[in-house]
């Protein structure tokens, strides 16, 4: 065989093994290939998405990086950067690379959607439409229109206009029957009121037709979603059950280094003194809990005040603190007092810099990542003037709805396994009562009972705890026009509810050892 035969069949073994998500058998043969034939850019490519895909994608930034070196211009490289850089929350870089393909190409549509998926998550909504306008002009083949109709899909859906986002997911389904991240938008948005329902019937004929796991794991929660809204609660729970397994497998997420994390914070800030902080005028709220806790609502309240920006679920935080103060999950320190003022300093500037990214007029800023109740301490020292809203719920409450929603963020892998759910959650708790023994009455305890029961008097606890003059738009959270990109995305479009407290006791067969767990 002539070298450029074994060259032809090389790449199709390779782009075989990528489109089958065979990513760690990628790694290897690309990083194999790459050696052999430097100057062919598409082992690059896939070896990175797919080093992306299990979660180095610091390996996979150096891997392109040799790629541009070879050819400085090639689009597919540039949107590749600028995809992983955005997954690693270097937003401003992740938008150069985007400009420079599009300087090159200026109808690249992956990169047109990549940059509208950057806008959108900056809260740039003109700008997100205009990116997904250009693409839809430029395309002319059924798979771009694929990508660019579940891009406007989403930005509908985010934004409230929930008749126009099922449009373009139905538009979606058409083109490709078998697209289920389609049918789980839809899902998400719908109600659904009989057995005879057009989409039910079609997530329902998808089940004998579909096979690959990853993709049934999408569609057996749109399932368990569209039963329970039936109120068929035992064959609900059957089908949570199974794509919660498909997860739980996928992302094999290790409780175990999370106890250790855990204790590793709890050991750092044991002489915790919060009168040691770095000065800073930045005014933050932050809203923490348990995911699922009511943390969207609360800042769908807080962002309806005028003088208030809500960025939504941010990571800068979190990032910059892995990135200075963690080695391999444990910190670089033993206690708080000796940790290095610049390192502290370091992490202030780089999360400073990254919710500059959002253009806004308001004086206070929300950050909603609900995992930052493990960083309160460092919260504390590095933004003094800092609110910090912790959310509560019942517990039950808390982990079904961890367990019923497919999240997109591997942060929250624990979700998929009951027993792993109850675990975090008694880790989350203990840590809160570290938390609140140091801190007192710096953290703002909101009930999500107590908020249903009596909204107008729960939520001018809440402004006043954040020093802010009483605001009536407060009470119309549903009318708040900013973005929401969370589970509880159709839930905050409507107003206060009831229908959300002890939901969990519809499943209590299926969850008494969760019950015995948590308890």
């Amino acid at each position: 065989m002539d070298n450029l035969e074994y060259l032809k069949k090389q790449t199709q073994i390779l782009i075989n093994l990528y489109n089958t998500k065979r990513y760690e058998e990628v790694i290897l043969k690309g990083k194999i290939l790459i050696k052999k034939f430097p100057h062919q850019l598409l082992f690059y490519n896939a070896t990175s998405l797919s080093l992306s895909a299990t979660g180095k994608d610091e390996e996979a930034l150096k891997i392109l990086s040799k790629a541009l070196s070879q050819q400085n211009n090639n689009i597919h490289v540039l949107n590749n950067l600028g995809l992983i850089n955005g997954n690693l929350n270097k937003n401003t870089l992740a938008r150069e690379y985007y400009d420079k393909a599009l300087s090159v190409k200026e109808n690249f549509i992956d990169a047109l959607v990549n940059l509208a998926n950057l806008n959108l998550k900056e809260n740039k909504i003109g700008e997100t439409k205009e990116c997904l306008d250009k693409a839809a002009k430029a395309s002319n083949n059924p798979q771009s229109d694929i990508i660019i109709y579940s891009a406007l899909g989403q930005y509908h859906q985010h934004l409230g206009n929930f008749n126009e986002a099922i449009d373009c997911f139905n538009t979606v389904n058409k083109l490709s029957p078998n697209n289920v991240i389609a049918d789980k938008g839809i899902s998400l948005i719908h109600k659904y009121k009989s057995i005879d329902d057009p989409h039910l019937k079609v997530m329902e004929q998808k089940l004998n037709t579909i096979q690959d796991d990853e993709i049934l794991q999408h569609l057996y929660f749109a399932l368990g979603k569209a039963y329970e809204d039936l109120k068929e609660y035992k064959k609900s729970f059957e089908f949570l059950e199974r794509g919660n397994r498909i997860a739980d497998k996928k992302f094999n997420y290790n409780m175990d280094e999370q106890g250790i994390l855990f204790a590793n914070i709890k050991s750092l800030f044991k002489d915790f003194d919060i009168s040691k902080k770095i000065d800073n005028e930045q005014k933050i709220i932050f809203i923490l809990g348990m995911p699922r806790s009511g943390t969207t609502l609360a800042e769908q309240i807080l962002s309806s005040h005028k003088k208030i920006y809500g960025a939504g679920e941010l990571s800068f935080l979190e990032f910059a603190i892995k990135d200075n103060l963690l080695e391999s999950n444990k910190f670089i320190n033993d206690t708080i007092n000796e940790v290095d003022i610049e390192k502290l300093s370091s992490i202030q500037s780089e999360y400073i810099k990254g919710i500059k990214s959002f253009n806004h007029n308001e004086k206070i800023i929300i950050d909603k990542a609900p995992l930052n109740f493990r960083w309160i301490g460092f919260i504390k020292m590095i933004f003094p003037n800092s609110k910090i809203i912790h959310c509560t719920r019942d517990p039950m409450d808390i982990c079904f709805s961890n367990f019923k929603n497919n999240f997109s963020s591997k942060t929250v892998g624990f979700s998929y396994n009951l027993k792993k759910i109850g675990i975090y959650y008694n880790l989350y708790k203990d840590l809160m009562l570290f938390w609140k023994e140091r801190l007192k009455d710096n953290i703002f305890e909101l009930s999500y009972e107590e908020l249903i029961k009596d909204q107008e008097k729960t939520t001018k606890k809440l402004i006043k705890f954040c020093d802010l003059e009483w605001d009536e738009n407060c009470l119309s959270p549903h009318k708040n026009e900013k973005i929401v990109s969370t589970a509880s995305l159709a839930q905050v479009r409507s107003p206060v509810y009831k229908s959300s407290v002890k939901k969990w006791e519809n499943y209590s067969d299926e969850l008494k050892k969760l019950k015995i767990l948590i308890n």
